[in-house]
C-alpha cells in the first residue's frame, strides 16, 4: 500500500519527533541516524562528538535525528517495515542531507532503493554483505565485505590454530549467509575438510527448554559427523551465545570463530556464560589500539555511556563523524555531501577515524582483527 505524505509527516512529527520536527530549511542541516531501534545511548553520545568537533558557538549546529521515542513496534508491524517507514520519513526531510546506517546488511539492501530514489547518501557503518555494491553508487561501505571477512577468518583458523576441518553455521540472512559462503570458500581453497554447512533459527532464544533443545539438537547433529577442529559462526549475539553454551557443553575445549556480528557484550556473556572464554571474535576495533583518536573515543566513551565501547560503537561514531564533516566543508545539498564523501581517499586524504585511516577509494583496504575473549575482557590477537 502507499503511504501518503500526509502520513509520513504525521509520523515524523508525532510518533518520532526526534526523527524531523519541523522543516526548518538548509539553515539547520541533519544527519538521520539508523541505528537500534529505542537505544538511543550511542545517538546521545554521537550528537555530543559532532557538537565537540564543530567548536563552541560553531553555526549552523548539525542535528542527529533518530528514533528515540519507543521501539519498532511503535513505527511499523516489523523491524523491518519499521525500517523502511524511517528511511522514507528522513528521505522526506530536507534537512536530512545525509543518512549513518543501518548496522544490518539485510536493512541496508531493504533500504537501499527509498534512499536512492530521494538522492540520499548513505554512509554504512558495519553491513557487510558484497551485495552492497551492486545496490547503488550513493552507499558508502566502512567495514571489509563478507568475502574478506570469510577468508580472514578461514586464514586464522588454519594458519594460527592448525585446523584442518572446520563446521560453519549461520543465519539465513544477507549476513550470515554471505559470511558463511565467503568461510567455506577460502577454508576449502586451503583444503580443510567442511563438515556441516547449517543455517541457524535467526533470533533462537534459549530461555526456555524448547530452545535449548533446538541448540543441543544441533550440536548432536553436529557429532554425528565427528568433532571438527573449529566451528565458525556467521549469526549474531543472542544465537552465537546460545550455540556457544551448547557446543561447549559437549566440547569444553572446542575452537569457535565468530564474525563481526557477534558483540561481546552483558547479554553474550549473561547467555554463554563461562563457555564464553577462549572464543574468538572478529572485529573491526578493539579499545586497546593505539593512537589518540582510539584512545580518547575509549575514555568519553565510558564517560558518557558507563561501558566499554563495542567495535560496532567506534565505526558508528566514524561514521557520523564523516557526514559531519562533509556538512562542515560547507556541503548543503545531498549531492554535494554525496560528492564528498566519494572523493574520501582519492580527491581528498583518508579519514582519520577511531579506527584508523578511512577511505572510499575503489580497492581501498578495511580493518579486521581477531579477538579472544578473556573472564574480564578480550586480547587482541590479529589484524591488518
Amino acid at each position: 500500500m502507499r503511504v501518503s505524505r500526509a502520513v509520513l509527516a504525521f509520523f515524523a512529527l508525532g510518533t518520532i519527533g526526534s526523527l524531523a520536527a519541523c522543516a526548518r530549511g538548509p539553515e539547520a542541516p541533519a544527519i538521520g541516524f539508523t541505528y537500534n531501534w529505542g537505544d538511543d545511548v550511542l545517538e546521545t553520545f554521537v550528537q555530543q562528538q559532532v557538537d565537540a568537533e564543530a567548536g563552541a558557538g560553531r553555526t549552523p549546529r548539525i542535528r542527529v535525528l533518530a528514533s528515540r521515542d519507543g521501539g519498532w513496534q511503535a513505527f511499523g508491524a516489523s523491524p523491518m517495515a519499521a525500517e523502511v517507514r524511517r528511511a522514507q520519513v528522513l528521505s522526506d526531510n530536507p534537512d536530512v542531507l545525509v543518512v549513518v546506517g543501518p548496522g544490518g546488511s539485510r536493512e541496508v539492501l531493504q533500504v537501499a532503493p527509498i534512499y536512492a530514489e530521494a538522492g540520499m547518501p548513505v554512509v554504512i557503518p558495519t553491513a557487510t554483505s558484497q551485495l552492497l555494491d551492486y545496490s547503488g553508487d550513493h552507499l558508502f561501505r566502512m567495514a571489509a565485505n563478507d568475502s574478506v571477512q570469510g577468508a580472514f577468518i578461514a586464514t586464522f583458523a588454519d594458519s594460527a590454530l592448525g585446523a584442518r576441518s572446520i563446521a560453519v553455521y549461520h543465519v539465513p540472512d544477507e549476513y550470515g549467509i554471505g559470511l558463511a559462503a565467503g568461510i567455506v570458500a577460502a577454508a576449502t581453497r586451503r583444503g580443510l575438510a567442511l563438515l556441516e554447512r547449517t543455517p541457524v533459527r535467526l533470533l533462537q532464544s534459549c530461555g526456555d527448554a524448547a530452545g535449548r533443545a533446538y541448540y543441543d539438537d544441533l550440536v548432536a547433529g553436529l557429532a554425528r559427523s565427528g568433532k571438527p577442529d573449529a566451528v565458525a559462526l556467521a549469526q549474531r549475539t543472542e544465537e552465537a551465545a546460545c550455540f556457544t553454551r551448547a557446543l561447549r557443553s559437549r566440547w569444553p575445549d572446542l575452537v569457535i570463530i565468530a564474525g563481526d556480528g557477534v558483540y561481546l557484550d552483558r547479554a553474550f556473556r549473561a547467555i554463554a556464560g563461562d563457555a564464553a572464554n577462549g572464543t574468538y571474535l572478529v572485529a573491526f576495533w578493539h579499545p586497546s589500539l593505539p593512537g589518540r583518536a582510539s584512545q580518547d573515543f575509549v575514555t568519553a566513551f565510558r564517560a558518557t555511556t558507563g561501558r566499554l565501547p563495542r567495535h560496532g560503537d567506534a565505526v558508528f561514531v566514524d561514521a557520523a563523524r564523516i557526514a559531519a564533516a562533509a556538512i562542515r566543508s560547507g556541503a548543503r545539498t545531498r549531492t554535494e555531501v554525496m560528492a564528498y564523501v566519494r572523493d574520501i581517499g582519492s580527491g581528498r586524504p583518508a579519514f582519520e577515524g577511531i579506527i584508523g585511516p578511512v577511505s572510499f577509494a575503489a580497492g581501498a583496504a578495511r580493518p579486521l582483527y581477531m579477538t579472544r575473549v578473556t573472564a574480564d575482557g578480550s586480547t587482541l590477537l590479529r589484524g591488518p
